[in-house]
């Protein structure tokens, strides 16, 4: 099976809805990638109704009901548990989000199998404007695993879904404010940003949900690097040695040259140490995150211009693969508007034959 990003498993689950296509998607992938929230976005964007169904929490007759007699008591109907769509309180249009599915036990599968065939449980009929959308961890993912029957797998549309660096960066971080300090890191070490072992016995791994905790530790401002408790609520959340060499990275602020120096055309001293030189990326492109929420280039200010030029012209000077890192990060603010800016407003040589040399940073 071939191996797709959550930008992709995103697209896929899009393309269903907006051609009202009802065979149900079951994405599988590692904890923490980010499965849960790109369908909660999705709901979002599109004004639709969500309800989470975690089958871990329930039983089979849970799902199915509670059995009671019809009027005339002379058979059994199935009263539905209210936490299935109601279009009354949920909307018309939805996605009935099925997690946890491959670690549920294989009654409650079993009882789910129905509701993904034929969407209905007993007296309980899925709304005709509700899509069905599971996920479930991987058996090497190293978290509960039961084996779907085959004729319920079948009648899933199955995607496995890794994770990339710069799709999270691009969909997630950007958008959500995430540290400076964890972007940069990521950079530095992209491997860092999922390093579960499956044979590991820590229960503590580094995944996009871990860093986004960490990120909101940094966000509140209330620590220094040197606390103790600072890092102690990072180790819990990435592992010793993750949150170790995070530390030591966050600590090379105080050696690196001014960033306002940079944007203001103030020529700099380069670092030569590749760690320094990820974090001063990540540090300039964080103060030009302002670029995410602009929708036109009428909207951009002279002074916003000046300050991404002068940005633009010290990528430059560093190594190439440096500087192709910074310029993807920089478009991946916001492509349309950063690809109109180098178009339209920098008038500089040097910058436009590098782009012209290096147009792949728009895809």
């Amino acid at each position: 099976m071939s191996t797709i990003n959550i930008e992709q498993f995103e697209k896929i689950v899009e393309f269903n809805i907006d051609n009202n296509i009802k065979r149900a998607i079951l994405g599988l992938g590692s904890s923490g990638i980010g499965k849960s929230a790109v369908i909660k976005q999705i709901t979002e964007r599109k004004n639709m109704g969500l309800i989470d169904l975690r089958l871990l929490l329930y039983t089979e007759t849970d799902l199915k009901g509670i059995p009671f007699p019809n009027e005339d008591k002379t058979r059994t109907k199935w009263l539905p548990n209210d936490i299935l769509p109601n279009v009354e309180r949920d909307g018309e249009r939805g996605i009935l989000l099925v997690e946890e599915l491959t670690s549920a036990p294989k009654r409650v599968q079993a009882a789910a199998y129905q509701l993904i065939q034929d969407r209905r449980l007993g007296e309980y009929i899925l709304p005709e404007g509700w899509f069905i959308v599971a996920l479930g961890n991987r058996e090497d993912d190293n978290g509960v695993f039961v084996q779907m029957p085959s004729p319920l797998a079948n009648r899933f549309e199955i995607h496995d879904i890794g994770y990339d660096l710069d799709i999270w960066k691009k969909n997630f971080a950007y958008k959500t404010g995430v540290n400076p300090f964890v972007i940069s890191y990521l950079n530095f070490k992209p491997g860092a940003l999922h390093n579960f072992v499956p044979d590991s016995t820590s229960m503590i791994f580094a995944s996009p949900r871990t860093w986004h905790a960490v990120s909101d530790i940094l966000n509140a401002n209330v620590f220094d690097f040197d606390d103790d408790i600072l890092r102690y609520k990072i180790e819990g959340n990435v592992g010793e040695i993750e949150c170790n060499s995070f530390l030591q990275f966050c600590k090379l602020k105080d050696e690196l040259v001014s960033v306002d120096d940079i944007l203001s055309g103030v020529d700099v001293e380069i670092p030569t140490e590749h760690d320094k030189i990820y974090l001063l990326i990540g540090s300039i492109i964080s103060r030009l995150e302002c670029l995410n929420k602009i929708k036109s280039i009428d909207d951009i200010k002279e002074e916003l211009i000046e300050k991404l030029e002068n940005a633009i012209n010290f990528f430059l000077k560093l190594k190439p693969e440096f500087t192709v890192l910074a310029l993807k990060d920089l478009v991946l603010l916001n492509r349309k508007i950063v690809k109109k800016l180098f178009i339209e407003e920098l008038d500089n040589d040097d910058i436009i034959d590098f782009i012209t040399e290096n147009d792949y940073i728009f895809e």
